[in-house]
């Protein structure tokens, strides 16, 4: 049977697999809606708040090298985080969207201002040239964008599959931390048991 049993909101029910990306399309709908609504002023503050959390945490505290995402428009704000790390004296390692290859490529920045080009759909990237992270092992922490998390650690990205391919190496993350705003955090969202689950949601 390609039957599986998730958990959506408080109902519980079996659903076929097409299905789960049915239920995840509503998510992502809806999360998305909402975030959209937020002010630019609310999202500065929210997101001052949970990077304050996120450096307050011993695992990131102790980490060496940060794998951090740049987000755009109305994400969690990440410059802050970044910008703590370089400080610290931490390696940051950010993401770059290779089209032609349909994967992620790492790359060091130490500047974010002189680092960061826009790239795939105007999302600010590492410039191609910079040095590229071949060895995800010396990763310590990864910070993850996601549309919805559940309180599992389960996530909904955009859908590309793009981080799903970077995350199926999870052996490699000693810890994987999601951000998000408080509405985006959920009791259950419908998973596949390939997906891969956050360490820390914040």
């Amino acid at each position: 049977s390609c039957r599986d049993y998730v958990h959506y909101g408080f109902k519980e029910c079996f659903i076929f697999y097409k299905d789960i990306h049915l239920f995840k399309n509503k998510i992502r709908k809806e999360m998305l809606s909402q975030r959209e609504g937020l002010s630019e002023e609310r999202v500065i503050s929210l997101s001052k708040a949970i990077a304050g959390k996120v450096n307050n945490l011993r695992e990131f505290k102790e980490a060496k090298t940060v794998f951090c995402y740049i987000s755009k428009g109305k994400e969690v704000y990440t410059e802050d985080i970044i910008m703590k790390s370089l400080y610290m004296n931490k390696k940051v390692i950010a993401p770059r969207v290779d089209e032609h290859k349909n994967k992620i490529v790492l790359h060091e920045i130490k500047s974010p201002g002189k680092d960061l080009s826009q790239g795939f759909r105007g999302i600010s990237e590492p410039k191609s040239h910079l040095p590229v992270l071949d060895n995800l092992n010396k990763i310590n922490f990864a910070i993850i964008p996601g549309i919805a998390f559940d309180r599992k650690g389960r996530r909904i990205g955009f859908g590309k599959g793009f981080f799903d391919k970077l995350l199926s190496k999870k052996d490699l993350y000693p810890i994987l931390c999601g951000i998000a705003f408080d509405f985006q955090i959920t009791d259950n969202i419908p998973y596949f048991p390939h997906d891969i689950c956050m360490d820390i949601i914040v």
